[in-house]
């Protein structure tokens, strides 16, 4: 089974953008905020659920094309489709039939490398806020 990651729309419904051959990311993930309130019964300390924090998803992968001009369209494809501060969906297969979901937003620019000739392939790096909305 292949992973795919997808972004969709903040419904979760339209997709908006396949993100093509990932080969590094920091999921599955989950971030907690404890509360400890501490010495409140003379010793020790009470550790209280603050709920669930927000945490930078990552994704590196590579754009591949034919020569430099074909490469370029696939650089502005995903900057249309990955807009700053806006509320997306990423879906991450799991299983065949189930998807890991996070409600994310990109907050930073994407990364490219820079230190290739960009002739027919270049590594990118796309930060995600979870969480953020």
């Amino acid at each position: 089974m292949n992973v795919y990651f997808k972004l969709y729309d903040y419904t979760g419904i339209s997709l908006q953008y396949t993100f093509p051959i990932v080969f590094q990311a920091n999921y599955p993930h989950s971030e907690k905020n404890l509360i400890e309130h501490e010495s409140v019964r003379g010793k020790g300390s009470i550790i209280v659920d603050g709920g669930t924090s927000s945490w930078d998803l990552t994704l590196k992968g590579v754009l591949r094309a034919a020569d430099y001009a074909a490469l370029t369209v696939l650089v502005e494809a995903m900057e249309t489709a990955v807009v700053l501060n806006t509320p997306y969906v990423l879906k991450i297969s799991k299983t065949i039939s189930t998807n890991y979901e996070y409600k994310v937003k990109r907050i930073t620019a994407i990364e490219y490398q820079e230190d290739n000739l960009r002739t027919n392939y270049m590594e990118y790096t796309i930060t995600f806020r979870v969480n953020a909305w």
